[in-house]
């Protein structure tokens, strides 16, 4: 990676807490683009830092928003492709988005990486962050560098356990020295019936350690995630119940649900793991670095005709609360494993007709759950007699998907109301017919 001064990385953590939305994953500082300005003498050539907010949309589709050094909106790639200027960026001569087009296909520096290598320097060094970004400059990538070659790795012994106390206090401090890591407590039931211990078949009081590092000796993964099992004594040894099958893989439709069932989106995930379990069929285990770098674990059901779907749940971690009664009853045996083929086809009916934002009750394959758009269309047409006698069914579902596009983070209900309203007052004009 490049030296990124404080200046550039400061830039960036305020786009990410003035300009993100909901939607946000990252941040990236792609380069720099020149533009000719008037000025007194004429026109000067001036040099603009580019940074670029990126948008996952919960349709699959990445919007690219392009910000100069001064947080000013340039310009924004749509999911059409195209690149649009924007009318506050006061520029006579749009050739610079020529230079935008050709930032866009090079690869930028990521706010949300500086952040982990931020977070496993100043762990490692036994400084503040503070510190570290008050330099001028930072070589990331060769202070990473000296930090991994200097940091100690964990040892697991060829039978599988580091049994012997001096290996375990070892360990134990290796741990200790990795900020990029996350335990999950496997006491916790992750569905109606079964703590995850019992899923993954180690005993009960251990805990499942993701290490987001190099620390870990003969890692089997194509990424750097690592998972290991801590028994009870805090021996450790490698949780070979897990086989990756997948690494950031955009053609896998994992979905997640938060805790209490009211938001599911699709999450891209850096890393996902097949679980060889002896009570629980098609278990899925999932790792993605989430915002401000922590790593967030999901557990879940794969589908088990392709294992390309998969809907999971975001286990509990010291930043994550437990998942809610509700929300683990629909990952058990009955209902989660054999349902995911269900679950994603509802899924993506409501996502054909325009509805984005999904809770549980629209991602369960019952379609007697969440809301059901034939019954939005009878519930439409009731609200106003002449509604029906100028509109016809398909009209009003094409009005209904229009407005669930344009207001995304409305409820369903709300945007029935929003048709209603608009569809009465469209058909009350076209009733009354011209003046005369």
């Amino acid at each position: 990676m490049e030296k990124v001064d404080k200046s550039l990385y400061d830039v960036m953590r305020e786009l990410i807490v003035e300009k993100s939305s909901d939607y946000t994953k990252d941040v990236e500082f792609v380069g720099t683009i020149t533009t000719d300005e008037p000025d007194v003498s004429g026109e000067v050539a001036t040099t603009h830092d580019v940074f670029m907010v990126i948008d996952d949309m919960p349709d699959g589709t990445i919007v690219r928003k392009f910000y100069n050094e001064n947080k000013q909106f340039i310009a924004a790639r749509d999911k059409d492709g195209k690149i649009y200027p924007s009318a506050e960026f006061a520029m006579q001569d749009l050739s610079f988005l020529g230079q935008l087009d050709a930032l866009n296909d090079s690869k930028g520096i990521s706010l949300n990486e500086m952040d982990v290598q931020l977070n496993e320097l100043a762990k490692a060094l036994g400084i503040e962050r503070e510190k570290i970004l008050s330099m001028s400059e930072v070589d990331l990538d060769q202070l990473v560098s000296t930090q991994e070659n200097e940091e100690p790795t964990i040892s697991l012994e060829e039978n599988g356990t580091s049994s012997s106390e001096q290996t375990v206090q070892a360990n134990e401090n290796a741990l200790n020295n990795i900020n990029s890591k996350q335990e999950i407590d496997l006491n916790q039931k992750v569905d109606d019936k079964h703590t995850l211990a019992e899923i993954l078949g180690v005993s009960e009081g251990s805990k499942l350690i993701s290490v987001y590092s190099d620390a870990i000796k003969d890692n089997k993964n194509t990424t750097r995630f690592s998972f290991i099992i801590k028994e009870p004594d805090g021996t450790l040894s490698p949780a070979d119940m897990l086989e990756q099958v997948g690494g950031k893989d955009s053609d896998k439709n994992i979905y997640e649900t938060n805790r209490d069932g009211s938001k599911v989106e699709k999450q891209n995930v850096l890393s996902s793991y097949a679980i060889k379990s002896p009570i629980v069929k098609n278990a899925i285990l999932t790792a993605r670095i989430g915002q401000m770098g922590y790593t967030e674990i999901g557990y879940g059901q794969m589908d088990k005709t392709n294992h390309r779907d998969a809907l999971t749940q975001n286990l509990e971690t010291e930043r994550t609360r437990y998942t809610t009664y509700e929300v683990r009853k629909e990952f058990s045996q009955k209902n989660g494993v054999d349902n995911i083929s269900d679950d994603m086809d509802e899924i993506k009916a409501h996502e054909e007709h325009g509805c984005n934002d999904l809770s549980l009750d629209e991602a369960d394959g019952d379609l007697s759950t969440g809301h059901n758009h034939e019954e939005a269309i009878e519930q439409i047409k009731q609200y106003d007699r002449i509604i029906a006698d100028v509109f016809t069914d398909n009209e009003i579902e094409d009005r209904l998907h229009k407005i669930a596009h344009d207001f995304p983070e409305e409820s369903f209900e709300e945007i029935i109301y929003r048709t209603q309203r608009d569809l009465a007052e469209d058909a009350s004009r076209m009733h009354a017919g011209p003046m005369l």
